[in-house]
């Protein structure tokens, strides 16, 4: 008993465990697969020719691009995911029909740039249980599709654009019980009737927007209590009536832009209290009186820009101004703001009256106003009367620029103040006439206008000013301290100016400073002290000035821009000897050769050095000797003519030296030596015309040498070679020289030694061939480049054995042929350049067998031909450019033509044009369609005519079970086009009589089809597509077969090949 209660105890135990785990996997299955979006399928495939787009929480997202019914039909049979979003675009349909969408869970269907022209009455049959939005963008339908839409009880949301609808009645749209959002836009209607929307009886939102409406009959919304968003922008009305709005009760957003609305009339919206955003932009409005927006006072966003006001009553915005956030007048004919205009909005956000004729702020224009964006710009300001601003706290942005102030006096701001005050282009002169008594201001522009002198009371104590500009004025004086009493100010701008001399007193001590500008003036002396007493100072700005002298640095200094200065010499005691200078730049100055020891001493933290362009004639070692951190300095434009032995000294740090455009004659052997770290140097632009062996010596961690520009010939002398010791070059550029051969010695080369040489120009020099020296030492090159020289042949085993390549410029040579063998083994090859030769004809294959190519440029040749091997792979995305070539459009472009007419973007195509034959010379490929070249219906590789339909299987069957009728003719297809495909019409013919036996038609939703009793015999069978609209397509020879209907079934290859097979295992048997 003991041990079968132990048994029953330990199997209940089991028992309430499983159960227990059971409930929690099912609990967090259930939560995981509502928490869980539906994902694409892993094959893309699975669609075709459909894609999944994206992931949803409610379904996946499908889109179908120029393709046909029949073909989506197929794709969308294998789809057993609900569809949060199916897209049809660009698709050629001309009538949408049958049941491509049965059996399909779409909640939303978008057709889009998809010419239907009619809708039948099954069309959303088999998505009517689910789907709540449709969406046909850009159809030119005749009209509502008023059956279509009837069954859709579900349908929410339905909005038809670019359609041929004039006029909406009763009756047009049906009875759709749960619509809520009703588009019609873009279809040129000028008449609805008060009847139209009588079925809709949930309209939420109505868009009339962009059509031709002049007015509305009265009553036309009646019963729509639940309407809240109405859309009649874009049409032609020309007054505000009342009757429009009366019964919308609920609408709280109307948008009436765009029309040509003269009169706001006598509270137009007097029965529509909660409306809270209105736009009337873009209209004919002259005049907003009193009572305009009476009973609005709900309004948040007010929109009345682009119009002919020149009057806003004192009273018009009474009623809004409670809560009213945004009010936008911009760009209308407005002379001044009124008094009292802006009083007491306790909610306003935002007011724009930018863009209008206003010359004067008027007394008590803005009062008692908070955290608000005034904008007043771009009019003709002159004057602000007393009073203008009262008890405005906290203006978040004042912006009074590309006016005409002159001044602003202390009266015009009683108790108020902002955070950003724009100032910008307008006609200050001094600084003093504009108050400053804000001591919320956080920033001040003032720059662009004719200020000369900064006086010593322009700010009072601002506690909170951090920035200020100045620039772009004619400043010629600061008045002493005249920032001292900005406490938290970080950033000065006063460049583009006319400042001469900056004395000691200027700055004073602004402990919070960062940054100060005072570049592009006319400083030609700095006081010692000036600059001194700054001790937060990071960034200082003097380039572009006549400074003779050095001066001394704040401490915390990191960037110091002198460039373009009349600076000669540098004394041994410029430089603090605390300091943390990062960044010197003092180009375009005239030192020569004054640089010595002691001139950068005691910036032991600085890393990069411009000295360009000072008439340098001799590396300053003696000044570098002592710059243990120095990382990069620039020495190009100086006339440095030899570079000697050790021309640097010792820089254990130093990673780029620029010496480009120097005029330098001669480099001595070892003349870098003491630079272990440097990766970058830069001897372009000079004159050279020999550089020893041993010249780059000890350049071990040298990555990118830079000898273009110069008069070289050869880089080795048979022995050895210039680049031996760079033991880490990757990146070498040789262009634009005289090199005329690539000899053995010119790319370093050791078996024993692991070089990695990556990237090699070559362009613009004077090879006319390749050899197979070129493979010495570029086992590891990837791209490299060889265009404008002179290159007539491309030998073989050269290009072919470099096996890391990925890309190869050989373009503006003097090529006529590319070898079959040249590119037969670049496995990596990606991009190719062959523009600007003499090519004639291609190995096009050898061309396609690199899997990885993406690019090639075959521009500006002598092509006639575009090859067949081009075309699968430029519709699987490898960019093929052709113009410039003269292509002969015969059959032979016909897949080219074909593939053309699915393309969106052509931005490679369209300027590829015919040179022949003459009827076609000229035009683009882009706007040629097939029939203009003159093809019969022959089939084969020469000009491979894409039928509309493909035989999978025919066979002649006898059999009784259910499926198949005794003595049935047998066939099956596949679809082969993107054009329009309705429906597939067979017709059976005797061969031996000539007879037509039978014909059907059959849906496009179909791929086989069977012929019942039809007697033995030899018959001719043809499948034809038909387009949405009934016409039948041009018939190809490949859509017809000649079988033989006897007890003989015809076999396909496919067949015969796994007969062949079975008969092999029964064999081994």
């Amino acid at each position: 008993m003991r041990g079968k209660r132990f048994l029953d105890m330990h199997f209940q135990a089991l028992f309430d465990f499983w159960t227990l785990t059971t409930v929690l996997l099912v609990t967090e299955l259930t939560f995981a697969q509502s928490e869980e979006t539906f994902k694409c399928p892993s094959n893309s495939a699975y669609f075709f020719p459909c894609t999944c787009v994206k992931p949803g929480t409610d379904g996946i997202y499908v889109e179908c691009e120029n393709t046909n019914l029949a073909s989506i039909s197929i794709g969308l049979a294998n789809v057993r995911l609900p569809i949060e979003e199916l897209r049809l675009t660009r698709c050629n349909i001309r009538r949408l029909f049958g049941d491509v969408f049965k059996s399909v869970h779409i909640k939303r269907l978008v057709v889009e740039d998809t010419l239907v022209e009619e809708v039948a009455e099954d069309a959303f049959v088999g998505a009517a249980s689910t789907l709540k939005d449709l969406r046909l963008l850009g159809a030119p339908l005749n009209g509502v599709p008023t059956a279509a839409l009837a069954p859709l009880d579900m349908l929410e949301h339905l909005e038809i654009r670019g359609a041929n609808i004039t006029e909406l009645k009763n009756g047009v749209i049906p009875p759709l019980p749960q619509l809520k959002y009703l588009h019609i836009n873009k279809c040129g209607l000028t008449q609805i009737t008060s009847d139209a929307l009588e079925p809709l009886k949930k309209l939420v939102k109505i868009d009339f927007s962009h059509n031709e409406l002049k007015n509305l009959p009265k009553g036309v919304f009646k019963s729509k209590r639940d309407a809240r968003l109405l859309d009649l922008s874009h049409n032609d009305f020309t007054k505000l009536d009342a009757q429009y709005f009366s019964d919308l009760g609920a609408l709280t957003w109307c948008n009436m832009s765009h029309n040509s609305i003269t009169d706001l009339g006598r509270a137009p919206f007097a029965r529509n209290t909660e409306l809270g955003w209105l736009s009337l932009n873009h209209n004919l409005i002259i005049k907003v009186e009193d009572t305009a927006l009476r009973s609005l006072r709900k309004m948040r966003r007010l929109y009345i820009t682009d119009n002919l006001i020149t009057e806003v009553r004192r009273n018009a915005f009474s009623a809004i101004k409670d809560r009213v956030a945004t009010v936008d007048i911009a760009r209308n004919q407005l002379k001044e703001v009124g008094t009292g205009m802006f009083r007491d909005f306790k909610s306003i956000q935002e007011i724009n009256l930018a863009e209008n004729m206003i010359t004067v702020v008027k007394k008590e224009a803005f009062v008692d106003l908070y955290l608000t964006h005034i904008n007043i710009s771009h009019n003709q300001i002159t004057t602000f009367e007393n009073r203008s601003f009262v008890a405005c706290k906290n203006i978040t942005t004042l912006d009074l620029s590309y006016n005409n102030i002159s001044k602003i006096q202390p009266e015009a701001f009683v108790d108020s103040y902002m955070t950003l005050f724009h100032l910008q282009f307008n006609k200050i002169i001094d600084t003093s006439k504009i108050s400053m008594n804000f001591f919320g201001v956080k920033v001040v522009n003032m720059s662009y206008n004719e200020i000369q002198v900064v006086g010593r009371k322009t700010y009072p104590d601002l506690y909170e000013l951090h920035t200020i500009d100045f620039s772009h004025n004619n400043i010629s004086d600061i008045g002493r301290s005249v920032f001292q009493t900005l406490f938290s100010i970080r950033y000065i701008n006063m460049s583009y100016n006319s400042l001469e001399e900056l004395k000691g007193g200027f700055f004073g001590t602004l402990p919070t400073l960062l940054a100060l500008d005072l570049s592009h003036n006319r400083i030609h002396s700095v006081t010692q002290g000036t600059f001194q007493s700054l001790s937060s100072l990071r960034e200082l700005w003097l380039n572009d000035n006549r400074l003779r002298g050095l001066f001394v640095i704040p401490q915390a200094l990191n960037y110091l821009y002198l460039q373009n200065n009349n600076l000669t010499e540098i004394k041994p005691s410029t430089w603090p000897v605390m300091n943390a200078l990062l960044y010197l730049d003092m180009g375009n100055n005239n030192f020569r050769d004054s640089l010595g020891p002691g001139s950068f001493n005691g910036l032991n933290s600085l890393r990069n050095l411009n000295l360009e362009n000072n008439s340098i004639s001799v590396p300053p070692w003696e000044a570098l000797s002592d710059m243990q951190t120095l990382q990069h300095i620039n020495l190009e434009n100086n006339v440095i003519e030899n570079i000697t032995q050790s021309a640097f000294g010792r820089l254990p740090t130093m990673f780029t030296i620029n010496l480009a455009n120097n005029g330098i004659r001669n480099v001595s052997q070892r003349a870098f030596e003491g630079l272990l770290q440097l990766v970058t140097l830069n001897l372009s632009s000079n004159g050279l015309q020999h550089i020893p062996n041993d010249a780059f010596r000890g350049l071990v961690a040298l990555q990118t040498l830079d000898i273009s520009f110069n008069n070289l010939k050869s880089v080795d002398n048979k022995t050895n070679g210039l680049f031996e010791d760079l033991l880490s070059i990757k990146n070498l550029n040789m262009s634009h020289n005289k090199f005329d051969i690539v000899t053995k010695k010119m790319f370093p080369y050791n078996k024993y030694i692991p070089y990695n040489l990556l990237d090699v120009d070559l362009s613009y020099n004077e090879m006319p061939v390749l050899t197979t020296n070129l493979v010495i030492g570029l086992q590891k090159v990837k791209k490299l480049n060889f265009s404008h020289n002179i290159l007539n042949d491309l030998r073989p085993s050269v290009l072919g054995n470099l096996s890391q390549l990925e890309e190869v410029d050989l373009s503006h040579n003097h090529l006529d042929a590319v070898g079959t063998t040249v590119f037969a083994r670049n496995s990596k090859l990606r991009k190719i350049h062959l523009q600007g030769n003499q090519l004639i004809s291609l190995p096009a294959a050898v061309f396609m067998s690199s899997e990885n190519l993406t690019y090639l440029d075959l521009r500006n040749n002598q092509l006639h031909n575009y090859y067949d091997e081009f075309v699968p792979r430029v519709v699987n995305g490898t960019r093929i450019r052709y113009e410039g070539n003269p292509v002969h459009c015969d059959c032979g472009l016909r897949p080219v033509i074909a593939w053309l007419a699915t393309r969106l973007s052509l931005r490679d195509w369209r300027d590829v044009t015919c040179h022949s034959p003459s009827r076609l010379q000229g035009q683009p490929l882009t706007l040629i369609e097939e029939s203009q070249l003159g093809c019969d219906d022959r089939t084969g590789p020469e000009v491979q005519v894409s039928p509309d339909v493909m035989f999978r299987e025919h066979t002649y069957q006898r059999t009784n079970q259910a499926r198949v009728l005794e003595h049935a003719l047998h066939m099956a297809w596949y679809v082969n086009t993107h054009d329009d495909v309705g429906s597939f019409s067979i017709t059976v013919q005797n061969i031996t009589t000539g007879q037509e036996l039978t014909q059907a038609t059959v849906p496009y939703t179909a791929r086989f089809h069977q012929f019942p009793e039809i007697t033995e015999g030899v018959y001719y069978v043809c499948v034809a597509a038909v387009s949405s609209d009934g016409r039948v397509r041009p018939l190809q020879k490949s859509q017809c077969q000649e079988m033989s209907a006897s007890l003989a079934v015809t076999l396909l290859p496919v067949q015969v090949m796994m007969m062949m097979l079975i008969s092999c295992a029964l064999l081994l048997l």
